[in-house]
């Protein structure tokens, strides 16, 4: 295996990169927590918040482009024509979000008074309207299999604001965050601009085209948004219910939980095409084998991760006094997310399939049963913010059996006892149930428990992610469409 080799293979220069920026953004986090202390960090957790909302009232139109050149890629004008299109798009989005902001200016800025962010809101809307251009050229760059351009467009942000938290703080240190995003969203732009991505000569402006992205991407959007608001949804309702200081608190345990998983998100933005264009297969052996397969490394790495993570969660908090009451937080919430992976392959198939009104209703479901759960929890049970999350565990749940259901019936290899086998198999199941007691009880002097059992009960599934990541580092191209 040659070092040379290795360094010029894209796929690990990559993960590498995205990897090495995400510990750069989890640094810059614990930072930014700590120079702006829980009620700053509040504040600063609500404007993420807003524009989590703005971020996924996206039409699904990016997911729906990337699915649609996938399954068209041979022919180039074609592709041309849906990035012209999904293009226009994004334009129409941008002019609802001036709109909003129009509206909101004109009947006064009382509704984000408790966080005093009305000041701000202008420059979240700025950033609103980038992050969606942002995001359709992210995906464009993918689909191209130029994955260079993807890591500077998503790591440039993450540098700008770790370079600024050493000359800003307090509220100042706000602003100069929001700055951040708005340049390193202009730059992904210019980048898509001189990189040449956006050739769209011969193609043409088509109701056609965009009607069929936004068909499939509305689907799509249900689906992911629903998916998405579960956690969204919990966050608004702590920062409604309880105070900026808790709520920042939740904020600290969810940037951290979180950081853990997006070690994951790099993997599957990488090969997602490439599941689509495996899974779009006829041939339901051939399908069942790819998902297996995926599903055997993504919720095995990321059940091995959290619990690595979780090991380390009171030596962090030791750092930080400020947030000592965020441990239990952030083990409720590491456990949540890795609840929404046991989905993964089948939501994939589903898409692949043509099924997104499927999974639209699944996952309003899930959401609707999110909200009653969190709203019991908090009006009726009056818990502590750390117990909300909760709500968010039992419907992801629910959320990922409805969905492996529904994809072993299309497989035609359906059953109860199958779908539970499948969602949660015992060597996943043990580990799971005792980091979730313990975190429960907050038995931190053992949370290395569950990581010793999940070793113990996966040997085959470790060697088979070691034998994958070398496949890759050998021959990157096996990600490519």
């Amino acid at each position: 295996m040659n070092i040379t080799n290795i360094l010029k293979n894209k796929v690990f220069f990559y993960l590498s990169s995205r990897y090495l920026t995400y510990g750069l953004q989890f640094v810059t986090s614990l930072i930014i927590a700590a120079k702006l202390g829980p009620y700053y960090f509040g504040i600063w957790g609500f404007l993420l918040l807003l524009l989590q909302y703005f971020q996924q009232c996206h039409f699904g139109i990016y997911n729906s482009f990337s699915v649609l050149y996938v399954q068209h890629r041979d022919n180039p004008n074609q592709c041309k024509t849906y990035v012209l299109n999904a293009l226009l798009l994004e334009t129409y989005l941008a002019i609802l979000v001036i709109i909003i902001l129009c509206v909101y200016l004109i009947n006064g800025g009382e509704l984000f008074k408790k966080y005093d962010a009305d000041k701000y809101f202008i420059w979240v809307c700025v950033i609103a309207i980038l992050q969606y251009f942002q995001s359709l050229i992210v995906n464009i760059f993918r689909v191209k299999n130029l994955l260079n351009y993807v890591t500077v467009c998503q790591s440039i942000i993450v540098i700008l604001n770790f370079i600024c938290i050493f000359f800003f703080e307090g509220e100042l240190l706000i602003n100069i965050l929001l700055a951040g995003y708005i340049i390193g969203n202009l730059l992904a732009l210019v980048l898509a601009w001189t990189s040449g991505v956006l050739n769209i000569k011969g193609a043409d402006v088509s109701r056609v085209y965009q009607g069929e992205i936004i068909k499939k991407g509305f689907l799509l959007f249900l689906y992911n948004t629903s998916f998405y608001f579960i956690i969204i949804s919990i966050r608004t309702i702590i920062s409604s219910n309880y105070t900026v200081e808790e709520f920042g608190q939740f904020t600290f345990s969810f940037s951290l939980a979180h950081a853990v998983l997006l070690l994951l998100e790099a993997i599957v933005f990488v090969v997602f095409p490439k599941v689509i264009g495996k899974l779009s297969s006829n041939n339901d052996e051939d399908v069942s084998r790819a998902i297996a397969q995926y599903r055997t490394i993504y919720t095995t790495s990321a059940h091995g991760l959290i619990y690595s993570a979780i090991i380390f969660f009171p030596v962090l908090i030791s750092f930080f006094p400020k947030y000592n009451g965020a441990l239990n937080s952030m083990y409720m919430i590491a456990l949540t997310v890795l609840i929404n992976t046991c989905g993964c392959g089948y939501s994939d198939l589903l898409i692949a399939r043509n099924k997104e009104r499927i999974l639209s209703i699944v996952s309003i479901v899930a959401l609707v049963l999110n909200c009653i759960i969190a709203l019991f929890l908090v009006k009726i049970l009056a818990v502590d913010f750390s117990y909300v999350i909760l709500a968010s565990m039992i419907s992801y749940m629910v959320l990922c059996y409805m969905v492996v259901s529904i994809g072993q019936k299309i497989l035609n290899d359906g059953g109860v006892k199958k779908v539970m086998a499948i969602l949660f198999p015992l060597r996943l199941y043990i580990p799971f149930v005792i980091a979730f007691v313990l975190s429960f009880l907050q038995v931190k002097y053992l949370m290395f428990l569950p990581l010793i059992v999940f070793i113990v009960l996966n040997p085959k599934e470790c060697k088979t992610i070691v034998s994958m990541v070398k496949t890759i580092i050998v021959k990157p191209s096996v990600v490519d469409l």
